[in-house]
């Protein structure tokens, strides 16, 4: 859209600034508000236990791994997003600062469009090697990898996070188990 060159852009300076729930897309800010409802919750906090059993399982082989919640990554300095569920590996710092190895968006009313969208084209070109949506709502998900570039459909629940550390993640039983 021609008219969005009118509208003021930000860095992650300005970002840095702001007071309540924001992201930075491509300089432009995006409220996050209102907070996620107790399904959403439900469904993310699931998940997040299953990959967390996981990787501490599997300590010796996913040692330099972990799973966070709704850490900011600083993708670059206009964008700076914030996913439900991240696994990160090497990282140091206070937030994210290099592609995830898989993100796991749960889908409200108010952010479907932008993460099956918008955050879907930001993953893929920043390599994001796993994406995971999940619906709430419907209970359904969908799950990609990225293959030359690309993300493809992916069937599977098996996610090699890097070499000989291969977890599983069962969205489907997560799904089903969240309250209505």
């Amino acid at each position: 859209m021609d008219s969005l060159k009118y509208l003021p852009r930000y860095t992650v300076s300005d970002y840095n600034l702001w007071e309540g729930d924001w992201e930075l897309i491509d300089g432009h800010p995006v409220s996050m508000s209102p907070s996620p409802i107790r399904r959403h919750q439900s469904l993310a906090t699931a998940i997040l236990g299953i990959i967390l059993n996981e990787i501490n399982a599997k300590k010796e082989t996913c040692d330099n791994c972990e799973v966070v919640f709704e850490l900011d990554w600083i993708v670059n300095d206009n964008t700076v997003l914030r996913p439900d569920i991240a696994i990160i590996c090497e990282e140091t710092g206070d937030f994210i600062t290099k592609p995830p190895i898989l993100v796991t968006e749960i889908l409200s009313p108010s952010t479907a469009l932008r993460d099956r969208h918008v955050k879907h084209e930001i993953y893929q070109t920043n390599e994001v090697k796993y994406y995971i949506i999940a619906d709430p709502a419907t209970k359904t998900f969908q799950s990609y990898i990225l293959v030359n570039g690309q993300y493809q459909s992916y069937d599977s629940s098996s996610f090699e996070i890097h070499d000989n550390c291969t977890i599983s993640i069962n969205i489907a039983k997560a799904l089903e188990d969240i309250k209505d």
